[in-house]
C-alpha cells in the first residue's frame, strides 16, 4: 500500500493561522460594531469549524491518499471513503488561478468520493516528497502501470490521465449562416 501524506510542518501551521482566525474574530466581535463585528464573528465561526478538520490531519500523521493496485483510499475532512479503482472515473491535475497571480493546484481522482463527485489534494499542503503534483500523478499512475505480483487484476491506470486548467475558455463556435439561418 502507497501513502500519500501532507507535510506536518504545514498543517501545524495550518492549525496555529485558524487559532489566530479565532481569537482575532472574538476580539474584533467583541471591540468593534455592526459589520465589522459582523466579520469578526464570521472569522471566528470559520476558525472554529476549520480547526477540526486540520486537527484531523495533524493527529492522523497528514495522511491524505492510500493506495494499491485493487483500492483507493481517500482520506477527506469528513471522512474516509474506499473505492476500487474500476470505481475511479480519471486523474488529474487542476490549476486555479486567483487574480491572475496566486496559483493553486490540485491532484482530482473523479468518483463518488464526497458530494462534489471527486477526491482533491492540494499541493500545498502536500509533504516535500510528494511535490510537485505532477510528480504525484506520475508516481501514481507508474505504480499502476507496473507488471503486477498476483494474475487476474487488470491495469486501473488505462486512460485515467488528463490536465485541466480551469478558467481557460475554448474559442466560441461561430455559427455559419445568418439571421434566420437557424444554424445552417
Amino acid at each position: 500500500m502507497q501513502t500519500v501524506r501532507y507535510s506536518t510542518s504545514r498543517v501545524a501551521m495550518m492549525c496555529v493561522a485558524l487559532i489566530g482566525f479565532i481569537f482575532a474574530g472574538v476580539w474584533a466581535y467583541g471591540a468593534f460594531y455592526g459589520k465589522a463585528a459582523f466579520a469578526g464573528a464570521l472569522i471566528a465561526a470559520v476558525g472554529i469549524v476549520c480547526l477540526p478538520m486540520m486537527a484531523r490531519y495533524l493527529i492522523g500523521g497528514g495522511v491524505i491518499l492510500e493506495y494499491d493496485r485493487i483500492n483507493v483510499t481517500f482520506h477527506g475532512v469528513l471522512s474516509t471513503t474506499r473505492l476500487r479503482w474500476d470505481q475511479v472515473g480519471g486523474i488529474e491535475v487542476e490549476e486555479q488561478t486567483y487574480n491572475w497571480v496566486a496559483k493553486n493546484r490540485y491532484l482530482k481522482i473523479k468518483g463518488p468520493f464526497s458530494l462534489l463527485g471527486y477526491a482533491s489534494v492540494t499541493e500545498r499542503l502536500l509533504a516535500r516528497d510528494h511535490r510537485p503534483i505532477d510528480k504525484l500523478l506520475d508516481q501514481i499512475l507508474t505504480y499502476l502501470e507496473e507488471p503486477q505480483e498476483t494474475p487476474g487484476v487488470e491495469r486501473a491506470a488505462a486512460g485515467m490521465r488528463s490536465t485541466v486548467v480551469v478558467g481557460a475558455m475554448s474559442a466560441p463556435q461561430i455559427r455559419g449562416g445568418g439571421f434566420g439561418r437557424k444554424g445552417l
